[in-house]
Parts: structure tokens; C-alpha cells; sequence
């Protein structure tokens, strides 16, 4: 069995996480794209 790939892994420069597979960067683009449909309709 293949062992999990982490979709956010640590930073190499810097604080946090970024996204190491497209599903990561997949949540963040629906979050970002949440937060724009978010503030149009507020």
C-alpha cells in the first residue's frame, strides 16, 4: 500500500504551509474563489 501524499507540507523559506499536490492548490483556489462570491454577495 502507498503511503498518503500530504496535499500541504512545511515551508522550505518561510512560516506555514503551502500546497505540495494540485489538490492543495485546488483548496486554495476554491477558497479564494469562495471568498470573492463571499464578499460580491455581502
Amino acid at each position: 500500500m502507498n503511503p498518503p501524499k500530504l496535499w500541504f507540507g512545511k515551508k522550505r523559506i518561510g512560516w506555514g504551509y503551502g500546497p505540495r499536490t494540485w489538490e492543495g492548490w485546488a483548496v486554495i483556489g476554491l477558497f479564494i474563489a469562495a471568498c470573492i462570491l463571499w464578499r460580491r454577495l455581502v
